[in-house]
């Protein structure tokens, strides 16, 4: 996961670059654009689909009672 003083800013960030991280690190990063002021309009289509991805895989094999919290 990425440090607080590793973060780029995402607009600044390669594509490639952010399609390669995990989940916990592209939540951070997004989160990061977003409450700086930035739009989800601006964030790439193909960015949100591989954290769809990511978020599926993370889910898959819990049961329907399974609490998240």
């Amino acid at each position: 996961m990425l440090e607080q003083s590793d973060l780029k800013n995402y607009l600044t960030m390669e594509e490639d670059d952010l399609l390669t991280q995990d989940l916990s690190t592209m939540i951070i990063i997004i989160g990061s654009y977003l409450f700086s002021g930035g739009s989800i309009d601006d964030v790439d289509d193909i960015v949100l689909d591989r954290m769809a991805d990511l978020i599926g895989n993370h889910l898959d094999g819990l049961t329907e009672n399974t609490s998240i919290h």
